[in-house]
This record gives structure tokens, C-alpha cells and sequence, in this order.
């Protein structure tokens, strides 16, 4: 078997996780993109005619929830902006976390970005590089202001799950570092009026550096040279059909390391890069929900126009064949006695019942109420994070949500250091996030009884009942405390007013009326 050797060789741990992204993917771009992958993910029926499957699956009903719930997992997090801790940063990278991708996107942007792939596919990528400067003809090194002058600084780039080929990691003096890493960079490039779509791979890696025994190198690794780059193209051949990959750039990585950053959402398997995406179940369910919709639309279409049946109707013929009949309003159907006996046949139409819709009708529905449940559990404390684990894992994180957004901070973290790394900065850049309403457990019992009793039996006060309502969404985001106390007192009887309900009728109202009052 032939060894594939190309820039675009994926790993073995990129092979087993790509049909879950290849299923995130498909689910993520909505209706279209489900049709479109046809028998993949909408099996074609047993006997099923190829121009009724594609009927069925151009008009196939999908609902995303999937999207809904990522989205939203997504989104919870970031409701206050991502910022620098005062004084943690230089003014350089201040400046640099407003447009940390040199596309105009800021570091709370950039973060939402990497947590919603994150969410998605169980990982994602941060790569820290650094703009290539144009070198000076004499070879000398470029001073400060020449390389502001070409506007070089360090930026981040996002590498979604999909376009990161292959990673491999070595253990270095009890620390984890990249070693080889190869990521698509596919770009469209214009043509006059044209566009062509290039094929790109980067590769960065670093050759390992071997132990010497009395001038005798051994096979043990004992470290890692300096990083180096390379960028392949697939172009077109220029004799003969087909395409080659070519090398169109190379050169040493000057920071030395590959400053290459993991988000990591889902449960690493083994030491490479394989993981148990936390939204698989999910995903899978929705596919299943796609294909319960499709098929309860079918059958719904198909109870809409029964079938007609003519018993003991002879039909007309026409080369063998019998003569399609138009059935509909303003039609007649004549089924004419046949023989001497007066005989004769009838129509009627054969309709499903209605038990087979309503059952798949409630499949459905119950299915999606799963969907929806199973999207809620990285909200809930006890569910698949112990305290313990959470404490010593996650800094005392008390849901999945908030687990994941301490890795976030962790990784942004890393990729600052890198960054004040490529600018020479002393700094150590830290992250501010408050994440505080991450804490709430939305389960049934979130505690809000236990704090309404506590209240009764003057162990709490109300200023901190109010709070935990709040912060456990029984209150409204903008309840006032102040406005509720006004409430209240304005509710409160004037003690300077009537004494008893009798009092407070009008002057002209019946006795027996103040009696009974």
C-alpha cells in the first residue's frame, strides 16, 4: 500500500474526528447544506424510486435546534466584554488586543469566535504569528521605526477544527510543546475580473535534536531546534493533466517556537489530538429529528391526496396499459352496471388514519424536548463535573459552561504570553472575565425555596434574597431593589388613614353595605 506523502496528508487523529465535523458542519449550515448531503444524513427508502427520493429530499423539513443551542451555550458567556487586568499589560499590547487579528476584530470578538468553534467541534486553534517584513537590500537588520514604518506586529489567527490537518506534541522538560503542525490555508485570489481559488498548506516543524554518547548519536530526544515554515500550493502541471503541490515559501520561524494554542471543549483521548466532542449526542439527535420531520411532512402530503380505488370497475386500456385517470373537483366517475344481474362496481378512496400521524407527530415532539434538555446540561452543576473534579480542574467551576470558559481564559493566556513574546515585552498579560452568572444551576431545585424559607425565619435578609433571585433568574435581569421597596411601601396601609374597611366607604353607601364591610 502506498504511502501518501503530501502537504495535505491528514493525521490519523484528524481522520477519526472528521465525520463529527463533517456532521457539525452540515447541521451548522442549516437546511441547505443538510439536502445537500443527501443519503448521508436522509437515507433513501428500501424499493424508494430515485425520483421520489429526490422529491423527498429537496422538500426535506429541517428545524434546527442544534444551531440554536450552540449559538446560545456560545453567546452566555460573553455578556460583559473580555478585557487586560489594569497594569498586567504594556500599552503595546493594550493596543493590539483592539485589532488582535489585524482584521479589525478585538480580543472580546476574537474569544466569541474560537468558543463557538470550540463548543462545536470540541476544539479549536489559535496560532500567534507575525508579519513578514520586506528586507533591506544592504541585509542589515531593520531598525524600530522601519519596522513600523512596514507595520509588522504580531497577530492572532483563528483555525477552525477543520483546516488544522495535523498536530503533534512531544513532552520537553516535563512540558507539553508543539513539534509539526500542517493547517489548509486556502485563499481566493482575483484575476482581472476573474477569481481563482488557490489550495494552500503551512506547515510548521521542528526537527528533533538527538543525544550524543561519546560522539555516537543515540535515538533518545532530548530537545527540538528552532521552528521553520513551509507554504505549498497545489498547482496545475505544467506538461501533462492534473496538479502538483509546490513549495512557495520557507523560511525560520524567529520566535523558535510553534506558538500554536488548543481550545479544547471535549475530552482528549489518549496524548494526541482526538477528542469526545460534548455536542455529539446532540448533533446525532438532530440528525434524527431531521429525518422524523422529513418523514412526517411526507406522510402528511401523501394523507392529503388519498388513493382512489375502483372495485369491480373494469379500466380502459390503451396499448396494454391503463388510461390514467384525473381525479378532482369537477370530475365524474362512472362505475356502469355490468351483466344481466344489475351489478355493478364502486369507488372509493383509501385514506390513512389519523393514529400513525399523531404518533409520529408526538415522536417528533418528544424527540426535540430531548434535543432541548440535552443542550441544557453544560448549564447544570452536577451533571458530568463533580465538585471536586471542577475545583482542581477548573478553578471551582460549578457548571460544564464555566469549565470551558476557564479554558478559553487559560488559552487567550498562552496566546498573550506568545504575543508579548514576538514583541520582546516583559508584560505577563492577564485576562479579566467575569463569568459569576456561569455559576447558576438551572435545575428544578435551584435552592430559591430554601432561601424564601430562610427569609420567613429572619436568617436572611431581603437585599440578599432579592440578589440570589436575581442571580438564579427567578427575578429579571433589570429588577431594581429601590423600585421594589417604593412597591412595597406604597402597598403598605396608611397607618394615619381609615381604621377598618367600613370607614373607607363612601359617605352615601347603603348601611348593610358598611355593616357587611
Amino acid at each position: 500500500m502506498a504511502v501518501k506523502t503530501t502537504p495535505d496528508t491528514p493525521s490519523s487523529d484528524y481522520a477519526a474526528m472528521l465525520p463529527y465535523w463533517n456532521m457539525s458542519e452540515a447541521i451548522l449550515g442549516g437546511a441547505d447544506k443538510m439536502r445537500a448531503a443527501g443519503s448521508v444524513y436522509l437515507p433513501q427508502f428500501p424499493n424508494e424510486t430515485e425520483t421520489d427520493y429526490e422529491y423527498r429530499r429537496v422538500n426535506a423539513k429541517f428545524t434546527n435546534v442544534f444551531s440554536d443551542i450552540v449559538s446560545t451555550l456560545s453567546a452566555k458567556p460573553f455578556g460583559e466584554e473580555i478585557s487586560l487586568v489594569e497594569g498586567s499589560a504594556s500599552d503595546a499590547i493594550l493596543a493590539l488586543a483592539e485589532d488582535i487579528d489585524g482584521r479589525g476584530n478585538n480580543l472580546h470578538v476574537f474569544a466569541s469566535n474560537v468558543f463557538f468553534g470550540g463548543v462545536a467541534n470540541a476544539v479549536d486553534w489559535i496560532l500567534v504569528d507575525y508579519t513578514r517584513a520586506r528586507t533591506r537590500e544592504d541585509g542589515r537588520r531593520l531598525s524600530i521605526d522601519e519596522e513600523r514604518t512596514q507595520g509588522l506586529r504580531p497577530y492572532w489567527v483563528h483555525i477552525p477544527a477543520k483546516r488544522m490537518l495535523a498536530a503533534y506534541t512531544d513532552v520537553v522538560n516535563g512540558k507539553e510543546i508543539f513539534v509539526h503542525a500542517r493547517m489548509q490555508e486556502n485563499l481566493t485570489r482575483r484575476e482581472g475580473y476573474d477569481e481563482e481559488s488557490i489550495e494552500r498548506v503551512r506547515i510548521l516543524n521542528r526537527d528533533p535534536v538527538y543525544e550524543v554518547v561519546e560522539g555516537f548519536q543515540t535515538d533518545r530526544i532530548v530537545g527540538y531546534a528552532p521552528a521553520t515554515f513551509e507554504v505549498h500550493e497545489r498547482r496545475a502541471k505544467v506538461r501533462g493533466q492534473g496538479s502538483a503541490w509546490e513549495l512557495v515559501d520557507s523560511g525560520v520561524v524567529t520566535l523558535g517556537v510553534i506558538a500554536l494554542v488548543p481550545f479544547m471543549t471535549g475530552r482528549r483521548i489518549g496524548g494526541g489530538w482526538r477528542f469526545e466532542p460534548p455536542m455529539k449526542p446532540a448533533a446525532e439527535l438532530q440528525i434524527e429529528h431531521y429525518q422524523q420531520e422529513t418523514a412526517l411532512k411526507s406522510i402528511k402530503e401523501l394523507t392529503a391526496f388519498p388513493m382512489l380505488a375502483g372495485n369491480g370497475v373494469a379500466p380502459p386500456m390503451v396499448n396494454g396499459a391503463p388510461v390514467q385517470l384525473s381525479v378532482g373537483p369537477k370530475k365524474v366517475l362512472y362505475a356502469p352496471p355490468s351483466g344481466d344481474n344489475g351489478q355493478h362496481g364502486e369507488w372509493a378512496f383509501i385514506e390513512p388514519g389519523a393514529t400513525s400521524l399523531r404518533f409520529l407527530a408526538d415522536d417528533v415532539a418528544n424527540t426535540e424536548k430531548q434535543l432541548r434538555e440535552l443542550g441544557r446540561q453544560p448549564l447544570i452543576a452536577s451533571q458530568g463535573i463533580t465538585v471536586v473534579a471542577a475545583a482542581y480542574a477548573s478553578q471551582k467551576a460549578s457548571s460544564i459552561l464555566k469549565s470551558w470558559a476557564l479554558g478559553l481564559k487559560d488559552a487567550l493566556e498562552q496566546a498573550l504570553k506568545y504575543t508579548a513574546m514576538w514583541l520582546g515585552d516583559p508584560s505577563e498579560p492577564t485576562i479579566s472575565w467575569n463569568l459569576d452568572e456561569l455559576d447558576l444551576d438551572q435545575r428544578e431545585d435551584d435552592g430559591s425555596g430554601d432561601l424564601i424559607e430562610a427569609r420567613k425565619n429572619g436568617d436572611l435578609s431581603q437585599e440578599t434574597l432579592w440578589d440570589e433571585l436575581k442571580r438564579r433568574g427567578k427575578l429579571s435581569a433589570d429588577f431594581e431593589p429601590d423600585k421594589e421597596r417604593k412597591r412595597l411601601e406604597d402597598e403598605t396601609p396608611d397607618p394615619d388613614g381609615p381604621s377598618d374597611m367600613a370607614d373607607a366607604l363612601p359617605p352615601d353607601a347603603d348601611p348593610e353595605e358598611r355593616v357587611a364591610a
